[in-house]
């Protein structure tokens, strides 16, 4: 017989999940900060959210230490993949040039030239507007005309997904 306590473990991530797709959306609209901080906020409350959830499931569950914290780990592990997964559905809207460049053609009526379209997605231009997100946003610092890295929390989730990539592709991008 399933208990409510294993239900509760099984869809606990998900559930967190939707505690993050809430908080995310919520800062997004209402907040002051912009859409990777919401991000970040929203995935911090689900994971926030899930630690206690599981301390609460925990609690008098009769569970041995090492099987509590392995679900924990599992627990964790699926919401970060979720939440990997939810980031990246809210990039591609955002960022990925073939969805904005058939958004800018649908809102232009369907027609624009190609001169139009390469004025837009200028090569420098597009490196000059990354570079200055990451300055406004402090992950990186330019001193004395050479850019540093400044904030290294998305450094380090680069390199968490590059080594996931390398476990489960067995490669470092999709160049390899």
């Amino acid at each position: 017989m399933v208990t409510a306590r294993e239900i509760a473990h099984v869809l606990s991530p998900v559930l967190c999940l939707a505690i993050n797709v809430v908080v995310q959306i919520a800062v997004a609209r209402w907040g002051k900060w912009g859409l990777l901080k919401s991000v970040y906020l929203g995935f911090a409350a689900g994971l926030g959210a899930l630690l206690a959830g599981e301390w609460v499931i925990a609690q008098g569950s009769g569970l041995a230490l090492t099987d509590s914290v392995a679900l924990l780990f599992v627990n964790v592990a699926t919401y970060g993949m979720l939440g990997y997964c939810y980031f990246h559905f809210i990039n591609l809207g955002e960022t990925a040039r073939r969805i904005r460049l058939l958004r800018e053609l649908h809102e232009a009526g369907g027609v624009l030239a190609l001169e139009e379209l390469l004025g837009r997605y200028n090569a420098s231009h597009m490196v000059e507007i990354r570079l200055q997100r990451l300055l406004g946003t402090g992950q990186i610092v330019e001193r004395d005309g050479r850019y540093y890295i400044g904030k290294p929390v998305m450094l380090w989730i680069s390199q968490a997904i590059v080594l996931t990539k390398r476990i489960v592709l067995g490669k470092r991008s999709e160049f390899d």
